[in-house]
């Protein structure tokens, strides 16, 4: 079975995307980026969804993410503000697929078959 690490600080959205998810994949939800980099790097991850606005420390974050394992597909959601604008070229250039707030889950979840069997 595939797996899924999801994070966010919002224990809630990790908790309900979890629920959601666990029918069909083994899913690892945290609040805590490290926790995220870590598996991936232990090839724990087979697919990481990413809660959080794209700023200069996310960006960094996940260029890690694609240097440890390029092949590990991500998805940013987040609620789209003219503040993340600037940082968006550049997230775009790393992520696999971004879904804004509110975004429906019935997408997430038929892109996340896609993404995991084009990897």
């Amino acid at each position: 079975m595939k797996r899924v690490v999801i994070y966010s600080p919002d224990f809630s959205l990790c908790y309900s995307l979890m629920m959601y998810l666990q029918t069909h994949y083994r899913v690892i939800a945290t609040t805590d980026l490290e926790i995220v980099s870590g598996l991936i790097c232990n090839k724990t991850a087979d697919l990481v969804i990413i809660d959080a606005e794209p700023d200069s420390e996310l960006i960094d974050k996940c260029e890690k993410f694609k240097k440890c394992r390029s092949e590990i597909p991500i998805i940013l959601t987040y609620v789209f503000t003219n503040k993340s604008k600037d940082s968006e070229s550049r997230i775009k250039q790393i992520v696999d697929e971004i879904f804004y707030k509110p975004f429906d889950l019935n997408e997430i979840t038929s892109k996340i078959p896609e993404l995991l069997f084009h990897n």
